[in-house]
């Protein structure tokens, strides 16, 4: 796993993605490789490859994004697979019935569609006020997108609900007359719908999680780098004060070295 690493680069190839760790050198002052470079033995400003490096270990960073993405499209697949046999076994045992005059879903004024809605479940009467009072009939409904769901605040179960009368209605399946074979194929998915949520909602807790290690790895690693820091100059400290040591040595011995010439 790659690990960016905000305001740190390579001094050999100018990356700032790290795989899995960084090299950072204890003679040269700031001077990091990524593994490429440290095992190509890469030299330059200065940097001599027989020098000391410091391996640091880098947490993976990797953005937990296209996780959840990953499990939202597999919670997609399932309800669209979910969907599509129920609809396969509702379109086998559907009876063969006469040939009656029925209202289908696309066909309903503004207000059937409300009283449909709220006598096939009394908990869509609050999306079904909603549609009565933007004045929106079967045949809107019909060909409602994800955007006039949101523009309607629908929620996710409900949102499923309307779908699945819009699938029934395509299907050839869509007689409004026949409620308590709905009402009872509705409640099947809610229990569907519940139990995708509750895994959802478990690998969201799990994602959390994880995006709390990393946050504390990060902290660690900007820790470990400042003690680095600390340390590199107490280092660069120490050896001035070596040179000016040296330096008055050397002129001691210059001064004796003169007071015993004849």
């Amino acid at each position: 796993m790659m690990s960016r690493q905000s305001n740190v680069y390579c001094n050999g190839c100018s990356t700032t993605d790290f795989i899995n760790a960084r090299y950072k050198c204890q003679v040269c002052s700031n001077y990091n490789l990524c593994t490429a470079c440290y095992d190509n033995k890469t030299q330059s400003f200065g940097h001599l490859s027989s020098h000391t490096m410091l391996r640091i270990e880098l947490p993976s960073t990797a953005n937990p994004e296209p996780i959840t993405k990953q499990y939202s499209d597999q919670m997609n697949r399932l309800e669209d697979s979910y969907l599509s046999r129920y609809m396969s076994n509702l379109a086998m045992n559907q009876p063969k019935q006469a040939t009656r005059t029925l209202e289908t879903l696309d066909q309903l004024s503004v207000d059937r569609l409300y009283e449909y809605l709220t006598r096939l479940d009394p908990n869509l009467r609050t999306v079904a006020e909603k549609l009565r009072a933007e004045r929106v009939s079967g045949a809107d409904l019909v060909s409602f997108d994800e955007n006039d769901y949101k523009s309607f605040d629908v929620t996710y179960g409900d949102k499923k609900k309307l779908q699945l009368l819009i699938e029934r209605k395509q299907a050839g399946v869509s007689n409004v007359s026949d409620l308590s074979q709905i009402q009872s194929e509705i409640t099947q998915l809610k229990l569907v719908i519940k139990s995708q949520e509750e895994e959802i909602e478990g690998k969201n807790n799990s994602i959390q999680q994880l995006e709390d290690i990393l946050s504390k790895q990060e902290q660690q690693t900007q820790l470990q780098d400042a003690i680095i820091q600390q340390l590199q100059e107490a280092l660069e400290k120490q050896k001035q004060e070596m040179d000016m040591l040296m330096e008055v040595v050397e002129q001691q011995r210059t001064l004796i070295a003169s007071t015993q010439k004849p």
